[in-house]
């Protein structure tokens, strides 16, 4: 679990959707995920402003899609696919930036508090190290390393997550590429003297 994150935000988002308080559940994950879910669209699209916008788009996406959420999986992993899922659709979109933003005034009272508490992270030669080769990894890659190591979700999450279709055999194929994404990684760090080689 992410800093920030507590473990009730399924039963906050579930008693506010038994009680027709759909806005109420989007504040509780904006409350319970924003900033991580900020933190994990900073990663994948590796700028602060593209993250803003489309992190705006997902609270947007949260609040009218609330009130469907079924509970076939955690709050968190339908919250992540959300985010995956705008990120995809920003990036594939040609001219990126909306001509007029489609902001309500509701969207951005649930947004603003995750905006407001991004966390700062300390700085080191080590992070400093693994976030200039992080960068090099693809944007799937970067997804999957952020989902599984830094937000802890199970193989399976990710597969929902990152995935169109059949669990079981989206887990092991990204298994396979998390292992290919270990190599390299350890690659990388042979080479700039940070690991000696076995």
């Amino acid at each position: 679990m992410a800093r920030g994150e507590s473990p009730d935000v399924d039963a906050r988002v579930a008693r506010c959707l038994a009680a027709g308080d759909d806005r109420g559940a989007a504040e509780a994950i904006a409350q319970e995920l924003g900033p991580a879910l900020r933190g994990y669209l900073c990663a994948v699209l590796r700028s602060e402003d593209d993250a803003g916008e489309v992190f705006a788009d997902v609270c947007e996406q949260v609040l009218k899609n609330v009130g469907g959420f079924r509970g076939e999986s955690t709050v968190k992993t339908w919250a992540y696919r959300i985010a995956w899922r705008t990120a995809m659709h920003f990036r594939r979109s040609p001219g990126r930036r909306r001509a007029a933003p489609l902001r309500t005034e509701d969207v951005s009272g649930i947004a603003q508090p995750a905006r407001s508490a991004t966390a700062q992270h300390l700085r080191t030669d080590a992070k400093d190290w693994l976030a200039r080769i992080r960068e090099e990894l693809s944007i799937e890659d970067q997804s999957l390393l952020t989902l599984r190591v830094d937000r802890g979700l199970s193989w399976n999450d990710v597969a929902v997550v990152m995935g169109d279709g059949d669990v079981a055999k989206t887990s092991a194929l990204l298994r396979k590429r998390f292992e290919r994404i270990k190599e390299r990684l350890r690659a990388a760090a042979m080479r700039d003297g940070l690991v000696e080689e076995r």
